[in-house]
């Protein structure tokens, strides 16, 4: 009977225990202010995961005792080296870092680290330090290399003091701390003012490959050199958000590049960059032109006709006429006993069937047998099937010349041997980010050239080559060749290389502009402003390359004229050649046959 006594009592002081430990407050009131401190900024912005960071050698550190309710914690040390964002699937995540002597202020370098692509989020420095103005500058300066911008120091005087110091960052122009009286009356703590950079530096990268440049205006009495409409996206950027804007004056090449803000002219970006990118709603795709199909000349036109073809209807047609016509005239004048005279040279020019066939009226003659006139009427006929054809044929062919067929997919294109030129900027993009081999496999004759290499090929419209470039150049080279009232470079439907690729601004990693630029590219897009931009940078094309309306040009739709039917008067000069050569021929038979007639007398 004893076992149940012990029983009772064991679980009286397990409860006594458990209730002792769920009501024991944090063993340092610090804590307690951290805790309050979380509590209070939670209403703000959710806290999803605390990331406590402290030296390995650091054994008197508070926070190692802290226990936030009902929050994930991620321990570590300056010995751990991870990144937050590969492993934990969190985005409102609190950097605790406890710095108990001075030298641990290096621990912001292992914190850059872990943080990664999440410098932006919110930081608190438990400094079990005093804090001077030495160490501050030194807070700054790694504060400034990293790109944090949202970072608390708490200052603890004493183990034994609730008395608690707060310093905010004040990231902008240059990073420095200010002392919060209440930091619970200060709503968000970690605030800070995304839309007036106050004046801060910005190093701005320009694009080594452009077109043409124009100059916009920039604040008062200034000009700043573009190339591109979007350029003007990113500076009025920095107009609004009070930024002071300074070209990079270093090396361009990738390999050696120093550091540098934002850069101008949105580029291809790939899966791994668009982290790192600001604006996503420019979507391009790739096509390949090629030259158009070349206009036919008039002679060929003509041989569409197939003369050849004609002719073998004809003749037969007409040596067959001509042949029952004279045996049908030679068996009537030998029944008939009436006298005749039957020339051999008559089937040979024989105007009723030349006029039969050509469809064209002729002269009846009422002596004219039943069956010679079913005869011409049968001629006739087919004179009007044949000539109505020919006329149809002829004048659809004249109405509107027709282009040999241009190249319309990718295996023409390889098998005309035709150069394809491509910028060493976008061949780079392809080998790099789609695949090695990508651009051999589909386009093996390629040929890099510099942009503006390329581009002035395109504006002088070579069609000695075809040439990769984006989908929405290509109206405006319309236009272009328009103003020129020439054709000579086409669009194919099936010579798309790719499509629905993000052009965007790259930013470096974890630049603090990079959501400040997204939300403002944001509002460009949906206020339309965008489209007014477009249409200014479509008039400096314009201006520069000349493109209105010339008169004199030769234009693509030509009426027909007398030089096209040279051929004609040839064809006319022959008719008559052999119509005199035939005249002279019975001439000189009519004198032959009135010389024997006056021999025979």
């Amino acid at each position: 009977r004893h076992y149940p006594v012990m029983h009772y009592i064991t679980t009286a002081l397990l409860i006594l225990l458990l209730n002792s430990s769920l009501s024991q407050e944090q063993p340092h009131p610090q804590l307690g202010f951290l805790s309050q401190l979380l509590k209070v900024n939670k209403k703000y912005i959710d806290v999803s995961t605390v990331y406590l960071l402290h030296h390995h050698r650091a054994n008197d550190c508070l926070i190692e005792d802290w226990k936030p309710l009902d929050m994930p914690i991620v321990r570590s040390t300056d010995l751990s080296t991870f990144e937050i964002k590969e492993n934990f699937n969190n985005f409102y995540i609190m950097a605790v870092v406890c710095i108990s002597q001075y030298s641990d202020v290096e621990l912001l370098n292992n914190l850059a680290s872990a943080f990664n692509h999440l410098r932006q989020e919110r930081i608190i420095l438990w400094m079990q330090v005093k804090v001077t103005k030495k160490l501050m500058q030194e807070i700054c300066t790694i504060v400034e290399k990293h790109q944090f911008d949202r970072i608390l120091i708490l200052e603890t005087v004493s183990s034994g003091n609730a008395s608690v110091k707060t310093y905010r960052l004040k990231p902008y122009p240059k990073p420095s701390f200010a002392l919060v009286d209440d930091a619970f009356k200060q709503g968000d703590t970690f605030q800070v003012e995304r839309v007036n950079f106050h004046g801060k530096e910005a190093i701005v990268l320009q694009s080594k490959d452009f077109v043409l440049q124009y100059n916009i205006s920039y604040g008062p009495k200034r000009n700043f050199t573009i190339n591109t409409d979007e350029d003007r996206q990113l500076v009025e950027f920095l107009l609004r958000r009070n930024l002071t804007l300074k070209l990079y004056q270093g090396n361009t090449h990738d390999h050696a590049m120093g550091h540098f803000d934002l850069q101008l002219s949105p580029r291809l970006v790939s899966i791994r960059d668009i982290e790192e990118s600001a604006n996503p709603f420019k979507i391009v795709s790739l096509i390949v032109l090629v030259p158009c199909g070349q206009e036919r000349p008039i002679q060929d036109v003509f041989k569409q006709l197939q003369f050849d073809d004609w002719l073998l209807y004809i003749v037969p047609v007409y040596a067959t006429f001509v042949t029952v016509e004279w045996l049908m005239h030679y068996t009537i004048y030998r029944v008939t006993g009436r006298a005749h005279r039957l020339n051999f040279l008559n089937p040979l020019v024989n105007l009723r069937a030349f006029a039969a066939i050509l469809g064209m009226s002729f002269p009846l003659c009422r002596r004219w047998s039943f069956s010679l006139q079913q005869l011409f009427l049968v001629l006739s006929i087919f004179g009007f099937v044949f000539s109505n054809f020919f006329a149809c044929k002829l004048s659809a062919l004249l109405t509107k010349h027709t282009r040999y067929a241009q190249i319309q997919n990718f295996e023409q294109l390889r098998l005309s041997g035709l150069p394809v030129m491509i910028h060493r900027g976008l061949k780079n993009y392809l080998k790099r980010d789609i695949d090695r081999h990508f651009l051999k496999a589909i386009l093996p004759n390629t040929v890099s050239l510099d942009v503006r290499e390329q581009y002035s090929l395109l504006l002088s419209l070579n069609d000695s080559f075809a040439y990769i470039i984006f989908k929405d150049f290509a109206p405006m080279l319309d236009k272009y060749q328009k103003s020129l009232g020439r054709k000579v470079l086409c669009e194919a439907r099936n010579l798309t290389v790719l499509s629905n690729l993000p052009q965007m601004f790259f930013l470096p990693p974890n630049s603090v502009y990079k959501w400040p630029l997204r939300k403002f590219v944001h509002w460009i897009y949906e206020s339309g402003i965008n489209l007014h931009w477009n249409k200014e940078m479509s008039h400096q094309i314009r201006m520069v390359f000349n493109m209105t309306a010339q008169s004199g040009v030769k234009q693509e739709a030509v009426p027909l004229s007398i030089e096209h039917f040279n051929w004609l008067w040839l064809l006319l000069f022959f008719g008559y050649g052999i119509a005199l050569t035939v005249f002279l021929i019975e001439l000189l038979l009519g004198f032959v046959r009135n010389w024997k007639e006056k021999q025979t007398l």
